[in-house]
């Protein structure tokens, strides 16, 4: 599986204006060679969850599109208002995709709407990155969608949250994180949820 929570690249351009949709458009090259990769990298099948919100959903849609199957956009109601002009944020979406067919796995009488606290609520003393996702939503993701010992690929890792939720459920995880300090904070977390788990 790869389920990963990449950079947005929306709100503010390069010279501190406000961006615009053409501003924002400038990251397809990139999403185009990630998800080029995702899909040189992902099993035939397998599964992949992206991140993402209302403003850049529209311009990776097409790019995600030509390389995978798109099978829903999960709506993340965290439960929590953040800031907004013109009605205050309170969800984020995921975007859920196969490489090829895939059976489903999980309940069918699952909707698409996950009602799940963000971590600004339940546990606010151990936030560690800005857009640190709580461990229960990654692990309805891999509880729905893979087996004991299946590898989990998250690619923007942050402070390893998905790495705290593979050791938790049993999945063997790879992460990637270019800010040393953050990827620092991930292998301590990962660490000590180990330790806990033996």
């Amino acid at each position: 599986m790869i389920l990963t929570d990449p950079p947005y690249c929306v709100g503010v351009s390069s010279n501190s204006t406000k961006s615009s949709i053409i501003d924002n458009r400038m990251v397809l090259p990139f999403f185009e060679l990630v998800f080029s990769e995702y899909e040189r990298v992902l099993k035939e099948g397998a599964p992949l969850y992206i991140n993402t919100d209302w403003r850049t959903y529209p311009l990776l849609y097409e790019t995600f599109c030509s390389h995978f199957s798109m099978r829903n956009l999960i709506v993340w109601d965290y439960m929590w208002m953040k800031a907004g002009l013109y009605y205050r944020f309170t969800h984020e979406f995921i975007m859920y995709g196969t490489k090829g067919k895939r059976k489903r796995r999980f309940d069918g009488a699952q909707t698409d709407i996950w009602r799940i606290r963000c971590i600004n609520y339940t546990d606010v003393k151990n936030k560690f990155h800005q857009t640190q996702k709580p461990t229960e939503l990654i692990q309805r993701i891999l509880q729905n969608d893979t087996d004991l010992g299946d590898t989990v690929l998250d690619s923007f890792m942050g402070s390893g949250s998905t790495g705290v939720a593979c050791v938790q459920e049993g999945r063997n995880f790879i992460g990637i994180e270019q800010e040393r300090r953050y990827f620092e904070i991930a292998q301590r977390r990962i660490e000590e949820a180990r330790a806990c788990r033996s």
